[in-house]
């Protein structure tokens, strides 16, 4: 048996030798299905259909809505937010400082910088100053 293997020298590569942090890089895991987390997080994410109010629920919220506007008070207000990704949204429920009414767009302004449509609103208490 030959024994020379053992004590021949490392052959010299023509290429520059590679950084530890280089070679290392070379073993980093490879993620096939990116994105895949992410889509199964967000399928399994729950949304709620939006309720559809009667006509007295819709008078009533009308009614509540023209006392908030007379008294510019606060209110204790549950709407319906669209989800921006999904079909269906969810129930938000805020105490909100009124600020004013778009009669045209049907839409509340809130000095909490946040806007409500009339028709998602499906509870409105108005609260005392």
């Amino acid at each position: 048996m030959d024994e020379r293997w053992y004590t021949m020298d490392r052959p010299i590569s023509k290429y520059p030798k590679m950084s530890m942090s280089d070679r290392a890089a070379q073993f980093a895991p490879f993620a096939a299905l990116t994105g895949h987390k992410e889509a199964v997080i967000e399928q399994g994410r729950i949304t709620q259909e939006k309720r559809v109010l009667s006509n007295e629920e819709k008078l009533e919220i009308n009614e509540k809505i023209v006392e908030m506007v007379k008294l510019k008070s606060k209110c204790r207000i549950t709407y319906f937010e669209k989800d921006k990704t999904k079909s269906g949204g969810k129930y938000i429920q805020n105490v909100l400082s009124f600020k004013r009414m778009d009669e045209l767009n049907k839409t509340l302004y809130f000095k909490e910088n946040i806007q409500i449509q009339i028709d998602d609103i499906v509870d409105i208490e108005v609260l005392e100053q």
